[in-house]
């Protein structure tokens, strides 16, 4: 099969010919229709996930159809993949986070992922596609939708009449404004990105401002936010989500940058009882979630260009020059 490969950190992906994939014991072989490409992307383009080795088959937002279901699924079911691959043995597996497992391994990062031809998933991994959802949107369901999804639902606790910050309009951010909207949720955004902004706007937020017009996001809500997503990574994201948000109110996590650290003043969390939650991805219940949302039609597919194999470069080239509304879509 041919495959987009990264050789090593820092070097340039390149198409390859690798073996077809051999399904395993509870393995099914799906053919890729569509990938997606995000930020992560390039932190793993860059060396930054350190438990992923090299040479590395990237491609993590996988879409496509069952060609091998080893006798457990049927032929021909369009299906999207759920990333990691937890151990079900560990204390979090058993607690039912396996979206923390320390043992588990993600496609796309310590396994093959989906910017290739075919890749293999196991059998409970794989989400059926309902007739209504495409397959870009199916795509970028178990990532890009699936990691706000479960910021706001469950770490968040969203509710009717929130008032719900995001900071940061990105991959995440925008379809983060959907989700809470959905849920009956007031949203603002804060973006440094107009076009960012603009999408925002575009999606149902009810105020979308540049950091240094974050003051009028407490014009917008005097008393602060009841919920803040974080899904820029950056300090000074991470320093506006904690100034921000209400007394008693919540910070929901889910962007990082490795290596960067962030800071609060710490007598407002005490004193004020700011609860500050992480969130990374979503369970396998979580996805079926996210999917179920996607197909109701309460998320819109956001979507800034579709190519082929050949494109990978250029297409990582323009998520590091930074503007992209929408996700870069391959197909393999």
């Amino acid at each position: 099969m041919k495959a987009v490969v990264t050789p090593a950190p820092g070097e340039a992906p390149r198409i390859m010919t690798l073996p077809d994939p051999t399904p395993g014991p509870g393995e099914v072989v799906v053919r890729v229709t569509v990938a997606g490409l995000c930020g992560t992307d390039l932190k793993l383009l860059d060396g930054l996930i350190p438990t992923v080795e090299y040479p590395l088959v990237q491609g993590h937002e996988v879409a496509g159809t069952i060609v091998d279901g080893a006798g457990i699924l049927p032929e021909g079911q369009r299906v999207s993949v759920y990333i990691p691959q937890a151990c079900g043995n560990c204390r979090w597996c058993a607690k039912g986070e396996t979206n923390i497992c320390p043992r588990s391994t993600r496609m796309g990062f310590e396994r093959p992922g989906g910017l290739a031809e075919y890749v293999l998933a196991k059998a409970e991994n794989v989400v059926a596609v309902p007739d209504s959802v495409s397959d870009e949107m199916a795509a970028v369901a178990l990532d890009a939708v699936l990691s706000p999804w479960r910021a706001l639902h469950i770490k968040g606790e969203v509710a009717k009449g929130d008032r719900v910050l995001i900071v940061g309009a990105g991959g995440l951010g925008l379809y983060a404004v959907q989700i809470a909207r959905a849920a009956g949720a007031e949203v603002a955004v804060v973006d440094p990105d107009p076009g960012k902004l603009e999408a925002a706007a575009e999606l149902g937020a009810a105020l979308a401002v540049a950091p240094e017009e974050v003051d009028s996001v407490r014009s917008w809500s005097p008393d602060g936010a009841d919920l803040v997503l974080e899904s820029s990574g950056v300090p000074e994201g991470f320093r506006t989500a904690t100034e921000v948000v209400r007394a008693g109110g919540v910070v929901v996590t889910c962007g990082y940058r490795p290596g960067s650290d962030v800071a609060a003043d710490s007598m407002r969390l005490a004193m004020q009882e700011i609860t500050i939650r992480g969130s990374k991805g979503g369970t396998r219940g979580d996805a079926d979630g996210a999917m179920a949302a996607v197909a109701g039609g309460a998320i819109r597919p956001l979507i800034a260009q579709i190519g082929g194999m050949e494109d990978v470069p250029a297409f990582l080239g323009a998520l590091r020059s930074g503007g992209q509304v929408g996700r870069m879509l391959v197909r393999p």
